[in-house]
């Protein structure tokens, strides 16, 4: 072949395999923004449920349960949270909403009964 076709269909090559990799529209990319938005927002959130977990162990079963479920419920607050900024269907929002109210009522409880039997806990 011709150096010219073979340069010509290494360029249509090169440019099909760029367009692929490119976003299709603006709104395509705002997606992406989105989605990164939203990942990046999970991510901290895991993060932050995780280190909020990790209690130290106060020879207590009981307030050791209720210090790792507060932080387990509050990271599935945030995830929830998370959904309801960036998500779209309509399902996960409404489960969203739905966690947001059943975890909050079970903070405000493990809260409560932290705060209660804090002075009981084992030196």
């Amino acid at each position: 072949m011709p150096y010219r076709i073979v340069s010509l269909i290494g360029s249509v090559l090169i440019s099909t395999v760029a367009l692929a990799d490119a976003p299709a529209s603006h709104d395509a990319h705002a997606r992406g923004g989105e989605a990164d938005q939203a990942a990046h927002a999970f991510s901290e959130a895991n993060q932050r449920m995780h280190h909020d977990m990790a209690i130290r162990p106060s020879g207590n079963v009981d307030m050791d349960f209720a210090r790792g479920m507060l932080a387990h419920h509050r990271g599935a607050v945030d995830m929830a949270r998370i959904e309801l900024e960036h998500g779209n269907d309509e399902q996960m929002r409404a489960l969203a909403r739905e966690v947001i109210d059943a975890q909050q009522k079970e903070i405000d409880l493990l809260e409560r009964w932290i705060a209660e039997h804090d002075d009981q806990l084992e030196e």
